[in-house]
């Protein structure tokens, strides 16, 4: 009764630092997107006006899936894989193009990004096989057909529109599900290893990307061309301050930040709320991290953990390399804070990757007990503790 206590607090912690994160960045949205919006669309809030669509269908998503037992899902990720391979090669040839990249549909005024769809069935995908088969991990050449083929299939098909960002965040998914089903530490090494030059190949095959990278790396040597997004990203971090200049007063926004509620709305939190408000919005993903991998720990069922805990890997590290990009830490990629950032395909499957989180804390703990019930022949109370005998119940006593 007391573990089935924790996971029910984790699921409430998790809920309620989910929906503090989603309006923190409804908040910022409207800050940082107003200036924008009233230039192009002649209406300030144009796009908080669509992230609250996008929230609400997001929001119901998440509590439908919570209330969903997650192992359905385990046979499911097929039919989903196979739709999100589709219709990531049918962006590529039909999608809407924009800043050099055919990653959209649009649907009634509004952008579905199949990528999204993607990185979610992936790691359900991949939690499946790895729960199913858990002596594969030990032998990866058994994962080589199952699993390698989907997934680099999947990165193919998101680096050919391209996405980068959203390649890396499926391939670090994938790598933490292999460390968390105790695949070999010299396995482990030999993929990361091939993961490092394979993106060295990437990037130096590619002019745009060579140039991304070369502007990460001195982003002074063409600080009105490829630099100059990290420059002002630096600059609107650096007027913050400690305090910040104040909520809604950022100049960088003002036409100097590029696509200032979207991939860089960490710069207008730094500008706006200063060093507390960048602290504070690192706190809650160091927070909701730690969150999702209790709740994975503490489930009994391998299915549970690993897809509780690929899918905290998934968010958590879509915000590391959004922050590492926004802070010149790591190249710019074009991937978008979750949760805080504009982005309806990225809120709504967001949401649904927490949604399931959610449904592992509400279960994790309670399979085990159905079982012993079962097995015991109804020897058990419904409070969970055992039926003691009665002395002299039984006839003829």
């Amino acid at each position: 009764m007391a573990k089935r206590r924790r996971n029910q607090t984790l699921y409430y912690l998790l809920l309620g630092l989910t929906l503090v994160m989603v309006m923190f960045g409804i908040i910022m949205i409207s800050s940082a997107s107003s200036i924008l919006a009233f230039n192009q669309q002649k209406d300030s809030f144009f796009y908080l006006k669509r992230q609250l669509v996008s929230l609400s269908i997001g929001l119901l998503v998440m509590f439908v899936l919570a209330k969903v037992d997650y192992r359905r899902l385990k046979y499911l990720s097929y039919v989903a894989l196979f739709i999100a391979l589709g219709l990531l090669g049918f962006v590529i040839l039909y999608g809407k193009s924009a800043y050099g990249s055919s990653r959209w549909f649009m649907i009634m005024g509004f952008t579905f990004q199949p990528s999204e769809l993607a990185k979610l069935s992936i790691a359900v995908y991949a939690a499946s096989i790895l729960s199913q088969k858990p002596k594969w991990a030990k032998d990866l050449k058994k994962l080589i057909l199952p699993l390698g083929v989907p997934i680099l299939l999947a990165a193919a098909l998101v680096m050919i529109q391209p996405d980068m960002g959203t390649t890396f965040t499926i391939i670090i998914t994938v790598y933490f599900l292999l460390y968390l089903a105790e695949a070999k530490g010299w396995d482990l090494v030999k993929l990361a290893l091939a993961g490092v030059l394979a993106g060295g190949l990437f990037i130096n095959f590619a002019g745009y990307r060579r140039e991304r990278f070369l502007a990460f790396l001195n982003p002074w040597q063409a600080p009105r061309k490829t630099g100059y997004q990290i420059i002002q990203s630096l600059y609107a971090l650096g007027s913050g301050g400690i305090s910040g200049v104040g909520l809604g007063l950022s100049r960088q926004k003002f036409g100097f930040l590029p696509t200032p509620f979207t991939d860089f709305i960490f710069a207008v939190i730094g500008e706006e709320l200063g060093l507390f408000g960048s602290i504070l919005t690192i706190l809650l993903f160091v927070a909701f991290g730690y969150l999702g991998m209790s709740i994975a720990r503490r489930s009994t069922d391998r299915f549970g953990r690993l897809l509780a805990g690929g899918l905290t890997a998934m968010i958590v590290a879509q915000a590391l390399i959004n922050l590492g990009a926004v802070t010149g830490s790591l190249p710019i990629t074009g991937i978008p804070l979750p949760l805080i950032s504009f982005g309806g395909s990225s809120l709504i499957f967001t949401l649904a990757a927490i949604g399931i989180i959610l449904s592992v804390a509400k279960r994790g703990k309670r399979e085990p007990l159905r079982r012993a019930k079962n097995e015991s022949n109804n020897m058990w109370r419904r409070d969970g503790r055992p039926r003691l005998s009665r002395v002299g119940s039984g006839r003829g006593a």
